[in-house]
């Protein structure tokens, strides 16, 4: 504790300059649970001493040196003991005890304050691993007095480790704007190697990069800006590169003495923007693929119905996507900040299906847990419950649900009083309930609760025009997630999947898109890659011809510019999400007789 204690002053410093370049906050705590060092908000938490239920006092008293990593400190059950837990501002962490000899003198931590900085802690946690353990060795270097002349090159080279195993291209420079240092990742992106003996000034670079504003700017701002300035960089053979960057200013003595800029390319970090912008909208009717008639036309009256409070019945078949439209439903409606509560009437044992919709009271059976426990109702209340299967609803709860409906209360088991409950129903069923009806298996009186406001999605069969933009965009999905170059499908590929009457819908098409980009090994999908059922399936049926795959195509470039805007740049993200180059594109749309301008 009191080795951490001497070099207090060179911790805090190290903190600082490294979590600049992180872009995650950094802990350090001593075996007596005294924070010695932190970046950020963990700054002003310096000289504070915290309690022995917290992580460092259990990392230090384990017998293991190994780190510990914690997605959700929320829902971490090694977190509840700590006293601060409650109002503690940390999302997620990884911590590794500091060992000294034989010793454990404290941790030191990576800390997550933002969502954004947790799934960056996820996204990378093999490299944060990786500069956790370089960054305790520097520590250890600083510790070990003794070995003073080797201290500064060891650490200097612990430095250049940490700096090369970030992703970001990292630049280092003087308050005259000469370059000091400079990362892998900042010499693989400009297509340069550094010299350190060169003494080339930034401008060299970046000729409109202004030394003094930028950290004056930044001196004075102490704010946290995350690449929000961009620069132009002309390389070899007179390649420009568009890069956005941010700058964390050095400090010596009290004064600035340089910065680090931190940067990434441009499109980068337009792709990232994107997708974060997709997984935003992914559960509303613009993130719902598909273009056709018939699904544009159920996407319009849904928006129109999603205001009122109206309960509303989807049928379909399996795998058409009953569960997203709902949940679109519920995320256009004015209920959209309260609960989305699913419930799978098929999934769910029958004699366990009214405490779980219900609840129930302290004691009403045994085992119930202390104090009760709310159902499904009470959890949706002020928003919506989707009631999926509900075909699939026992005979004898349907005139429960029924009363729930026609009283907007419940009663829990066990319970003596009703509980009011403001919820929407929409319900979905694969099962003809007409026919359930006769068959005496679904209450009539029921089906026309819920048949307030019915919808009927086609299956994936019914509307072949959707099929080129699903393969596309479970391609473009599959193909980042599983690490995969993949670009597009052979032409006979694709009429295998046009020709397959896709009976799991949407689903079966997701998987085999997986299934595909899975076993694939060159940049094309090939049909050898297909499952075997669909691959028979075209083997043995010539049901789409030549004709009826230039017409699905046509309807899928039309949707794709629907989608995308008639612009250049609109064709352009047209012609990547059909797969086909920008020029084939203008050629098919020559053929079809559309403006190729």
């Amino acid at each position: 504790m009191k080795e951490l204690k001497r070099i207090q002053s060179f911790l805090q410093q190290v903190t600082g300059a490294f979590a600049g370049v992180v872009d995650i906050e950094i802990g350090i705590i001593s075996s007596n649970l005294e924070v010695i060092a932190g970046s950020g908000y963990f700054e002003k938490e310096v000289g504070a001493v915290y309690d022995e239920g917290c992580m460092t006092h259990k990392i230090v008293s384990s017998a293991s040196d190994e780190s510990i990593f914690v997605e959700n400190t929320a829902h971490a059950v090694c977190c509840a003991e700590c006293e601060y837990s409650e109002r503690c501002e940390v999302l997620a962490f990884v911590m590794r005890p500091i060992v000294y000899g034989d010793e454990k003198i404290g941790s030191i931590s990576l800390l997550a304050l933002t969502e954004q900085h947790r799934r960056k802690l996820l996204n990378h946690y093999e490299k944060m691993q990786d500069f956790l353990s370089k960054l305790g060795n520097i520590i250890l270097i600083s510790l070990n007095e003794k070995r003073m002349e080797s201290k500064v090159t060891s650490l200097m080279n612990q430095f250049k480790d940490v700096i090369n195993s970030i992703y970001e291209g990292v630049i280092a420079i003087n308050n005259q704007g000469i370059i000091t240092n400079m990362n892998h990742a900042a010499e693989e992106m400009l297509d340069l190697e550094y010299n350190s003996e060169s003494r080339n000034h930034i401008n060299d670079l970046f000729p409109d990069f202004v030394v003094e504003d930028a950290i004056s700017k930044y001196n004075s701002a102490g704010e946290d800006l995350y690449y929000v300035n961009e620069v132009s960089y002309t390389g070899p053979e007179n390649k420009t590169l568009y890069l956005f960057y941010n700058v964390t200013p050095m400090y010596e003595d009290g004064r600035v003495s340089g910065a680090v800029l931190t940067f990434r390319k441009k499109e980068e970090v337009e792709e990232m923007a994107t997708r974060i912008m997709k997984e935003n909208k992914k559960s509303t009717f613009s993130g719902i693929i598909g273009a056709s008639t018939e699904i544009n036309e159920i996407k319009e009256k849904m928006r129109l119905i999603a205001s009122t409070d109206s309960t509303v019945l989807i049928r379909g078949e399996t795998g058409t996507g009953k569960s997203i439209f709902a949940r679109a439903i519920h995320e256009e409606s004015p209920r959209r900040k309260n609960p989305f509560v699913s419930v799978s009437c098929a999934a769910i044992p029958a004699t366990l299906l009214e405490s779980e919709l219900f609840g129930y009271e302290e004691g009403a059976f045994t085992g119930a847990r202390k104090g009760g426990k709310p159902g499904k109702f009470e959890m949706a209340h002020g928003g919506t419950i989707f009631l999926d299967e509900i075909g699939d609803m026992p005979l004898d709860f349907q005139v429960k649900l029924l009363h729930v409906i026609e009283n907007k209360s419940i009663a829990r088991i066990g319970g003596v009083s009703f509980r009011d409950v403001d919820v929407r129903i929409i319900a979905a069923t694969n099962r003809d309930l007409e026919e359930l009806i006769k068959e005496g298996k679904f209450r009539e009186d029921l089906f026309y609760r819920i048949n307030v406001i019915p919808f009927i999605l086609p299956g994936l069969r019914d509307r072949k025009d959707d099929i080129i933009l699903l393969m596309h965009h479970f391609l473009d999905y599959y193909s980042v997630r599983l690490n995969k170059k993949i670009k597009g499908f052979e032409e006979e590929t694709r009429e295998a999947l046009l020709a397959y009457p896709w009976p799991g819908n949407v689903r079966e098409l997701e998987n085999a898109i997986e299934y595909a980009i899975n076993i694939e090994s060159g940049t094309q999908i090939s049909k050898s890659s297909l499952p075997e059922k669909i691959t028979r399936y075209y083997s043995r049926n010539d049901s789409i011809g030549i004709e009826d795959i230039s017409s699905l195509e046509q309807k899928a470039i039309k949707a794709a510019l629907q989608k995308y805007g008639y612009s250049t740049r609109g064709k352009e993200k047209a012609a990547s999400a059909l797969g086909i180059s920008r020029a084939t594109l203008y050629r098919k749309l020559k053929d079809i007789e559309m403006d190729a301008s």
